[in-house]
């Protein structure tokens, strides 16, 4: 499955205000790209991290735990968790004229309905 979701994630995140993204793995790995020098991977690895261990926290109390979205002061990070645990992020420009939310939720949908099938 982390080929699968490598080769997705390189092939579909390249959009217009992407800054960077990266998949989290339950066995706490991570695969990063980053488009910005303002998100370099060892930073963007401990995002995922983080971001790995809120939806945790979500989980067991109970809150929704499926899609997250944090604002930041000059950025959006969406994420989304599987069922399997695998856990996506995307940075974007808090600018929404610089980038498209519905082509990213749209990813956001798409990393979660992936299975072991050949990305599209």
């Amino acid at each position: 499955m982390k080929e699968i979701l490598q080769q997705w994630l390189a092939r579909r995140t390249q959009l217009p205000g992407v800054l960077a993204c990266g998949v989290r793995y339950p066995d706490k790995t991570s695969f990063t790209q980053t488009w910005s020098a303002d998100f370099p991977a060892q930073a963007l690895d401990n995002a995922l991290r983080c971001m790995s261990d809120a939806f945790q926290v979500l989980k067991i109390n109970f809150f929704p735990h499926e899609r997250v979205r944090w604002v930041y002061e000059h950025a959006f990070l969406y994420c989304a968790r599987r069922d399997d645990g695998i856990c996506l992020g995307i940075f974007t420009a808090k600018d929404t004229q610089r980038f498209d939310a519905a082509a990213v939720e749209y990813l956001v949908e798409e990393f979660r309905l992936l299975d072991n099938a050949t990305p599209k």
